[in-house]
């Protein structure tokens, strides 16, 4: 029997073919289950109606209740669904990224179960960003929610029974994000760090200027935080090349491979997929103590350190500077991570969920 799944996912212009948590679905069994996937865009500007007084008062009218990741884009999706719904035979209806676009059709399950699909959510922000984002009534609708970390899950014990609550670990395409075959060109230590979210940009700058004196250690940041309000703060550093992260796969697989070390200051977390692509390409990990990073670095990969504290962090990287032998186990330990963590060995854990919840 095939199980039916339509999946809305909102879309990362940051993200590259071979990035994002939508990766599993290249990995399940198509024949048993047959995903139907809606990709929303991240703002209004598929809204079919132009009409400025009205998109204003939509958008007031969709983010009143506290939801305001949720876009008109999120509105057509799930009204789009709404109909097919009605039209065509669906088993599950998964949002993929529930803190954007799970707000109304969870209220289908005041339906019999017999007449409607199971509803499942994924979220991805920590529990102090979630508060912000979230509908709890909504969430107190859902069939079933899946986490990418374990802090998250007391968030949702409260509004979830716990049978109704599971961790599935975000997983990394292993074949694309891989070490490279090519020797590192120049002798240059190079510490690379990716994206803006939650990107503790202040401690990178401290972390930068400590080790400015040292010639041969290098900083290369691939951020979106380039232009406007939104900069980083590194702009200035003689010892910091950035790069916009419209950079392509290809370039950003490159710059990992040319680097020596993932330096990644955290605010906060969840999952990360440049965490995971960093490992995945064999690099030590330099990073913040948060219990979602250990769950994801639970080996010799990393180096941890608790409160991002400058001083610390400039050790640590100073530390692999000079002991190579170090960097090399733990460039094979983080390699081995990602491989434990292959998109391939995730996906079974999804198509276990849909399996469960379609014979509900």
């Amino acid at each position: 029997m095939t199980i039916n799944i339509h999946l809305i996912r909102t879309r990362r212009p940051h993200w590259g073919k071979f990035s994002g948590i939508n990766q599993f679905l290249k990995y399940i069994d198509h024949d048993k289950y047959h995903v139907d996937v809606y990709t929303a865009s991240d703002n209004d500007e598929d809204f079919p109606i132009k009409n400025t007084t009205v998109r204003n008062w939509l958008r007031f009218f969709v983010q009143r209740k506290g939801m305001k990741y949720y876009k008109l884009s999120d509105l057509i999706a799930e009204i789009r669904e709404f109909r097919k719904c009605w039209k065509d035979k669906v088993d599950i209806i998964h949002y993929m990224d529930g803190e954007h676009s799970a707000q109304f059709l969870p209220w289908l399950c005041k339906l019999p179960k017999k007449v409607r699909p199971k509803v499942i959510a994924t979220y991805h922000q920590p529990p102090k960003i979630l508060n912000l984002l979230t509908n709890k009534k909504v969430i107190s609708r859902l069939d079933y929610v899946t986490v990418v970390s374990p802090e998250q899950i007391s968030y949702f014990q409260g509004l979830l029974p716990p049978d109704k609550i599971c961790m599935i670990l975000h997983g990394i395409d292993i074949d694309f994000f891989r070490p490279g075959s090519k020797t590192k060109s120049g002798n240059r230590f190079r510490c690379i760090t990716v994206g803006h979210w939650l990107r503790d940009f202040k401690t990178i700058r401290e972390v930068a200027e400590k080790l400015a004196p040292y010639k041969d250690i290098e900083f290369h940041i691939v951020t979106s935080h380039l232009t406007g309000p939104k900069l980083t703060g590194l702009e200035d550093l003689t010892n910091v090349t950035l790069y916009r992260d419209t950079i392509d796969d290809a370039g950003l697989l490159e710059l990992y491979q040319q680097s020596d070390v993932l330096f990644l200051p955290l605010l906060n977390s969840t999952a990360n997929n440049a965490l995971l692509e960093g490992i995945a390409c064999g690099l030590p990990v330099v990073s913040t103590h948060l219990p979602s990073v250990k769950v994801y670095l639970s080996g010799n990969e990393a180096v941890l350190i608790k409160d991002n504290n400058p001083g610390r962090l400039a050790d640590a990287i100073l530390h692999l500077v000079h002991a190579p032998e170090d960097r090399k186990n733990m460039s094979q330990e983080a390699r081995k991570r990602a491989e434990e963590l292959d998109w391939k060995k995730i996906a079974t854990q999804y198509e276990a969920l849909y399996s469960k919840l379609a014979n509900i």
